[in-house]
């Protein structure tokens, strides 16, 4: 949406004069769709080119074996942003997906990991300057991800009474989403 809003079609600058008409703050927040997801390009692109196939046989396919030969032929490239990186180092899709959560808790968890998240100050001090981007709970740094789940005096009882770890990393985030969840509820 934020893309199509910056052209100059009939129905974006229909939603533009709305956005100005709105008397409070608007925060438009990017939410992972399917942009940037690892390997989501190759799908489209092995999408696109089977949908160029102009003869005309059918040719019967489970959903299954075709998720198969999916996972078998589209490789994910290396991460390249440090701290996602380490947030995903030990991810297990398999275990990710086994995990019992809402739709709306595994999008949390999305914009956690990424530090993309606006229950972090830092991260709305990006998207309005007038937000002290301090941490509230210890207010010693910036509330970034980082600061919140290794840093934060203020976060630092309720992490060891749920995780146990004394020298936590960030691959907890991927490893032991319950606890992740639960801690987030108690300190963001």
């Amino acid at each position: 949406m934020l893309k199509a809003i910056e052209n100059d079609s009939k129905e974006t600058c229909e939603v533009r004069a709305k956005l100005l008409q709105v008397k409070n703050d608007v925060i438009i927040q990017w939410v992972p769709g399917h942009m940037d997801i690892l390997g989501n390009e190759a799908a489209d692109n092995a999408a696109k080119e089977a949908a160029t196939i102009t003869d005309n046989l059918p040719r019967p396919v489970s959903l299954a074996a075709a998720l198969n030969c999916m996972n078998r032929s589209i490789q994910d490239m290396p991460i390249e942003h440090l701290r996602t990186a380490q947030v995903y180092r030990n991810f297990n899709q398999a275990k990710d997906k086994a995990e019992d959560k809402t739709r709306k808790d595994a999008v949390f968890l999305a914009q956690v990991r990424s530090g993309h998240c606006l229950s972090f100050k830092a991260y709305q001090h990006l998207l309005n300057a007038a937000v002290d981007p301090t941490c509230p709970r210890c207010r010693e740094g910036p509330h970034t991800l980082e600061h919140w789940f290794l840093e934060c005096a203020g976060t630092e009882s309720t992490r060891l009474e749920i995780s146990g770890d004394v020298n936590p990393s960030l691959e907890i985030l991927t490893d032991q989403l319950g606890k992740v969840v639960l801690m987030s509820r108690r300190t963001l």
